[in-house]
């Protein structure tokens, strides 16, 4: 059943969660954090459609933007930052007359409230932002649309960050280039709706006396800007999660290279020990006392030529992979 022309006079239950304001003839019903019995209560005074103030309980429903013929139903999520820097989504759900305005947020949405309040303690500020319901519901919109680029402003600085590190060897930027990667997908996932359901709410100007087609122009050349940075930040982000990938797999191939080298010199020396630990006859060994050491140059010149035996191999092998340009 549509909504009546007039504005309701609601016997919604008071509260620091349910606030109204009046300017005129224009009304502002504002509830933070909605239960069942506020929505009942909006029901009756106002005669909603159950199934919108249903989906006002539910955070998980989809953003729309539905014309009800005497009233518009909004429903929008915006991306919020909380003080660890994880980025997470609220949903406002607004009911828009000719001549009132109910909003619906999470207490959390520090936006819509401090509108309210500033709204209730400054007359003039009160007489300008409630001059027609649908301003009202620009403006609170237009606000909300200005704090993701805060947001955006935070998420460009981390990657500012991540571009300063990426290319140092010593470091691994993996961790910081998946933080990114998250924030990014969630901005995506909220500005693609909002671009794509905010040009109806253009239609509720029906109802206002007043031209708002440039303003809610400038609603959507905000979001489009917004859209528009979070694609060019996925992009930035995707290059340097491959060139911190490349920077890794070189690093890592350069220790394994040395290791492999190095395993290599030293198979001639294991290849002789291995011989000489044989309980076999051996020139210079010690065969059950039947012949000693060499002794051309001292005690010492079967450990000697044995050292000898060792490097030769090596050497030539290291000069080899020198020359091929392996190291």
């Amino acid at each position: 059943m549509a909504a009546s022309t007039r504005t309701p006079n609601p016997t919604l239950p008071s509260g620091g969660r349910v606030r109204s304001l009046v300017n005129g003839d224009v009304k502002w019903v504002d509830i933070s954090d909605p239960t069942e019995s506020d929505v009942a209560a909006l029901g009756r005074d106002y005669r909603f459609h159950p199934l919108d103030l249903e989906d006002c309980l539910s955070g998980r429903q989809l953003t729309k933007v539905e014309d009800h013929g005497e009233h518009f139903f909004i429903m929008l999520h915006f991306p919020v930052e909380d003080d660890q820097g994880m980025i997470s989504s609220y949903q406002l759900s607004m009911f828009l007359g000719r001549n009132y305005l109910v909003s619906l947020h999470p207490a959390g949405c520090k936006t819509v409230s401090d509108l309210f309040q500033s709204a209730t303690q400054d007359e003039q500020k009160r007489g300008e932002l409630m001059r027609s319901s649908t301003y009202l519901g620009y403006k609170i919109i237009d606000e909300l649309v200005e704090s993701i680029f805060s947001i955006l402003d935070d998420v460009q600085a981390s990657l500012d960050t991540i571009e300063a590190s990426v290319f140092d060897e010593n470091k691994s930027s993996a961790d910081a280039i998946n933080r990114a990667r998250r924030k990014i997908a969630v901005l995506g996932r909220l500005i693609f709706p909002l671009r794509l359901h905010l040009p109806e709410i253009a239609k509720a100007q029906k109802d206002s006396e007043e031209d708002l087609s440039i303003y809610f122009s400038d609603i959507n050349h905000k979001v489009g800007k917004a859209s528009t940075t979070v694609e060019s930040m996925r992009e930035m982000v995707e290059i340097y999660k491959d060139t911190d990938f490349i920077i890794n797999s070189e690093r890592t191939n350069t220790v394994l290279s040395i290791l492999t080298i190095l395993f290599t010199l030293t198979i001639p020396a294991t290849v002789i020990s291995s011989i000489f630990g044989m309980n076999v006859p051996l020139p210079g060994g010690w065969n059950f006392g039947v012949t000693g050491p060499l002794d051309y140059f001292g005690p010492y010149t079967s450990l000697m030529f044995i050292f000898i035996a060792m490097l030769i191999p090596a050497l030539i092998m290291a000069l080899y992979f020198r020359r091929v340009g392996w190291f």
